[in-house]
């Protein structure tokens, strides 16, 4: 650091050096420079696995916003975080490139439909029929559960486009009545390109999810 002794005192800044005083000293200091050039390997790593991590937190948002009534019933201040954690994993299990890694691309994967199925969403263990399959017939849905005596409250159809930030669902009322076997819905969406479809079942103290097509393991 340069140390000057000017006849008029100088503070503030004049071409590449900012003057001072410092302990009672006029100073002067080079600012420093930006480095130009390619980013070194380290820094485009940085970049991208940021860019994926915005990127999974915007999913994370709009799906929060997309679950609707669904997300305030269930009360949970830490839902969000879970929410975000499910994102991350999901983005990771896409096989794209590290920065073009996304939450819809892992949810194409097996890995990402059974991460998915089989994350609890609720901070409490809480016993509920978990969906074993989802699939889709002819203008409807039908959902496999495991066997248990309570059941879920609503099915919430969504169909969702992480990269648009755009989604539209529907709500079913769970039907009365069903005792076992497959639970059959109509279905109110056609498929769409660039969305992914999902199905939450929601009661109770629970929330799950599942890609249509998608299998989960049946705990509970």
């Amino acid at each position: 650091m340069a140390k000057v002794h000017p006849i008029i005192k100088v503070e503030g800044k004049i071409g590449d050096r900012i003057y001072y005083t410092l302990n009672g000293k006029p100073v002067a200091r080079r600012i420093a420079k930006k480095r130009r050039g390619p980013k070194t390997k380290g820094e485009q790593k940085k970049a991208l696995f940021a860019s994926e991590f915005g990127k999974a937190s915007a999913a994370g948002r709009v799906l929060r916003e997309a679950l609707g009534e669904i997300y305030t019933r269930l009360n949970d201040r830490y839902l969000y975080q879970r929410i975000n954690k499910i994102m991350a994993l999901l983005r990771s299990a896409d096989v794209s490139e590290p920065g073009f890694r996304t939450v819809a691309g892992g949810l194409a994967t097996d890995e990402g439909q059974k991460l998915l199925a089989d994350f609890d969403f609720h901070q409490k263990a809480v016993v509920f029929p978990r969906i074993l399959t989802a699939n889709t017939v002819p203008g409807k849905l039908q959902l496999h559960f495991s066997d248990d005596t309570t059941k879920p409250v609503t099915v919430l159809e969504l169909q969702i486009n992480f990269d648009n930030r755009a989604y539209r669902s529907h709500e079913h009322a769970f039907p009365k009545g069903v005792q076992a076997g497959p639970v059959t819905l109509k279905k109110r969406f056609r498929r769409k390109k660039g969305f992914t479809d999902l199905v939450f079942i929601s009661g109770p103290g629970f929330l799950q999810a599942v890609g249509l097509g998608g299998r989960g393991k049946g705990k509970g």
